[in-house]
């Protein structure tokens, strides 16, 4: 017995002499140009596959079909993912094909994996695979329109893709084609819809907010893994200019949008926007919470242009907003502090009747 376990003892340690060789030495290759050996791939994508499904357990999936969310996701594919995965229409890109793994090419391939799964991927990236992990852990609901744009893109070709992404303009404008390139997909333009009610309407805003909402996302102090690499890409000068172009904008006319988040009613009721109505212009003097309308608006009233107008922004928008504001997931400028506060009275009920109140406005009043 004693000398059986001697004679392992021996075998484990030549086993850790030559794997201290290995790792000392250098002999082992780490070029990309090899690939993996075929045992190795199958290692990797086994062990990789079984950790997502064991980590995305109990991940439940938000209804996928809501209004606009594919154009969202499809909109933040082509801005962040096809310079790996692809496009429909075009081949795989050759830089990212010569990656150790190679990234899948995406269009026309159908995936196997469950949404949970997508957004597990999405969300955390994969370790050693060059996928990164979504750029701010904060913003789940930033997440699950790719995830939906994700389950359709098998199925697309160039000519659908390019209706979900591309927003054409006649103009030989610098800032209008900026515009259209880096915006208007999400969100709209004087001609074009914005993608649903998960992203502000930018017409009517002042160019103060504007500017001071994009210069926040690019230093990441507002979080959004859709915005903040967009700013990240704008000079000052591009944002300067944008921030003047949407303020001066008008707004097309935008499809019919379901209330609220938390909402399954078709419509708000009367008397929801009579209680968004009284919050948005009195407050509540008991709980402490100052009137909407002070800052944000409608009326007459004399307001920075610091804070945001929100008569016409989409009730689901606006939900959210107050939603992430309650979980210090938001942020924004320095001034988003006092937002706190006043966000974390309100009741869930009240969160929904200010964004059905302010929603049924005319935008920017």
């Amino acid at each position: 017995m004693k000398r059986r376990l001697k004679e392992l003892c021996i075998l484990l340690g030549g086993l850790a002499a030559i794997g201290l060789f290995v790792l000392v030495s250098g002999i082992a290759p780490i070029n990309a140009s090899g690939g993996h050996w075929p045992v190795t791939r199958w290692f990797l994508d086994y062990a990789s596959d079984r950790s997502v499904d064991f980590h995305s357990s109990g991940i439940e999936p938000p209804p996928l079909d809501q209004l606009g969310m594919v154009r969202l996701g499809a909109a933040t594919y082509d801005s962040n993912c096809r310079w790996c995965h692809g496009r429909p229409g075009r081949p795989a890109p050759v830089v990212a094909g010569h990656m150790t793994p190679s990234p899948p090419y995406l269009p026309g391939t159908p995936l196997d994996k469950e949404p949970r799964e997508l957004f597990y991927i999405v969300k955390h990236g994969i370790k050693f695979a060059g996928m990164p992990a979504w750029p701010t852990q904060a913003r789940d609901d930033d997440v699950w329109p790719v995830v939906a744009f994700l389950q359709q893109l098998s199925q697309l070709d160039a000519e659908d893709y390019d209706r979900q992404v591309r927003v054409e303009t006649e103009s030989d404008s610098a800032i209008e084609r900026l515009a259209a390139l880096a915006c208007a997909a999400c969100h709209g333009t004087a001609t074009s819809p914005a993608a649903g009610p998960r992203v502000p309407l930018l017409a009517s805003q002042s160019k103060a907010y504007l500017e001071q909402s994009l210069q926040a996302f690019k230093t990441g102090a507002r979080h959004s893994g859709i915005m903040q690499p967009i700013a990240a890409r704008l000079t000052d000068s591009q944002i300067d200019e944008l921030a003047a172009y949407y303020a001066g904008q008008t707004q097309v006319e935008q499809e019919p949008t379901p209330p609220a988040a938390s909402d399954s009613n078709p419509t708000a009721s009367d008397e929801q926007i009579e209680l968004g109505k009284s919050l948005a212009h009195r407050g509540d003097r008991q709980k402490k919470i100052a009137a909407c309308a002070a800052c944000h608006g409608p009326g007459t009233i004399q307001r920075s242009d610091d804070y945001p107008k929100l008569a016409g922004q989409p009730a689901w928008y606006l939900t959210q907003q107050l939603e992430l504001l309650q979980r210090r997931a938001r942020g924004g400028t320095d001034r988003v502090e006092r937002m706190h506060s006043i966000a974390d009275k309100l009741t869930a009920e009240e969160i929904e009747a200010l964004a059905n109140y302010y929603a049924q406005l005319p935008l920017g009043e």
